[in-house]
């Protein structure tokens, strides 16, 4: 797997940036564990990368979201994030966010901050 290093910080190389479109998503998965998996987004041609579980069901639908400016609804359930900070934009659905990843595209890829994955709570 391609990786770089940038200010200390690891970034592996998770697709070709071809492979993420204008106002999509894409779903990455990680070591085939269905929980480990990570949403790329590309808005206003930048690159955007949270958590693809959805704290509220525990669905990996994230990368399927409805995008709207700068956050992205769950089309399951509508649990609304922002894509900047992966924070739950709207209160009263709840406070549990989705983890961010930095994610930037180099030389015809898109790489993300390598992430720390743990077993979610509820799968314990």
């Amino acid at each position: 797997m391609d990786f770089l290093i940038k200010n200390n910080i690891k970034y592996i190389a998770v697709c070709k940036s071809s492979e993420v479109f204008e106002g999509k998503g894409k779903q990455i998965i990680f070591d085939g564990d269905d929980d480990f998996q990570i949403a790329i987004f590309r808005v206003n041609n930048n690159i955007y990368a949270l958590e693809n579980i959805c704290p509220h069901r525990h669905a990996d639908k994230i990368y399927d979201g409805i995008i709207n400016e700068l956050t992205v609804m769950c089309p399951l359930h509508g649990w609304t994030y922002s894509l900047e900070t992966g924070e739950n934009i709207n209160k009263l659905q709840g406070i549990k966010g989705l983890k961010k990843f930095d994610a930037f595209e180099e030389n015809g890829l898109i790489y993300i901050q390598e992430p720390e994955f743990e077993i979610p709570k509820w799968r314990r």
